[in-house]
């Protein structure tokens, strides 16, 4: 790591580092083997956020999002998994911002989905596309969070291109469904920005039958 990387990542692990504190966690940096509440093996994470003896965050914090290889991250994540009260988080500096009341656990549920589902449907039958597209759009975005979440793939905060790119390069999204997503995310970001978007009636009759696949693919049944 050069010393301008290093420098920038130590900058941020004691951004987020101070962020936990703020909010009532015990914080280790760069914590040592009697520091871990229990064995993961070789890695060492960048912080420990503990909120009591049992409950708190592994931290693995990276400056960017880009190139980061999600693979072993992906096992550790689920070797936390494995103890209650424990989550494991790899934090970027791209992540998708959250204020200090928009925790990771206050993700849409799927039952919410299934809702926004159904008011998207209704709006497609009265022809109001705009408003269809983007309850479709919000719950796709909820859905992949929270589906990486589930299956221990640690990239629930990354933007929403990332978060597309590792649940198609671990397996979670098969090519025509990454393909759809990220056609559907630049028309998305048209939309959005304030730029013209043709057939939008098109486009979000292809977001509701994704919308509709992974609901039925993931959601709990």
């Amino acid at each position: 790591m050069s010393s301008e990387i290093h420098h920038a990542h130590s900058i941020f692990e004691s951004q987020i580092a101070e962020k936990y504190r703020q909010e009532g966690f015990e914080i280790i940096i760069e914590p040592k083997i009697k520091d871990l509440p229990f064995d993961i093996g070789t890695y060492r994470p960048d912080i420990i956020a503990k909120k009591s003896a049992d409950e708190g965050y592994i931290i693995e914090v990276k400056v960017s999002a880009t190139n980061t290889s999600v693979d072993r991250y992906r096992e550790i994540a689920d070797t936390v998994s494995q103890h209650p009260g424990w989550r494991f988080l790899l934090i970027t500096g791209d992540d998708v911002p959250l204020d200090s009341q928009d925790k990771d656990d206050n993700l849409l549920t799927w039952h919410q989905m299934i809702q926004r589902q159904s008011q998207a449907e209704r709006l497609i039958i009265l022809e109001e596309m705009e408003g269809a597209f983007l309850s479709l759009w919000a719950v796709l975005e909820a859905a992949l969070r929270r589906h990486a979440k589930q299956v221990s793939i640690p990239v629930e905060r990354f933007p929403t291109s990332s978060l597309i790119k590792h649940l198609y390069s671990q397996g979670e999204l098969s090519m025509e469904q990454f393909d759809a997503a990220t056609a559907l995310q630049s028309i998305r970001n048209r939309f959005v920005h304030g730029y013209q978007t043709l057939d939008l009636d098109i486009s979000t009759k292809q977001l509701k039958r994704l919308v509709d696949e992974l609901l039925l693919l993931w959601s709990p049944k």
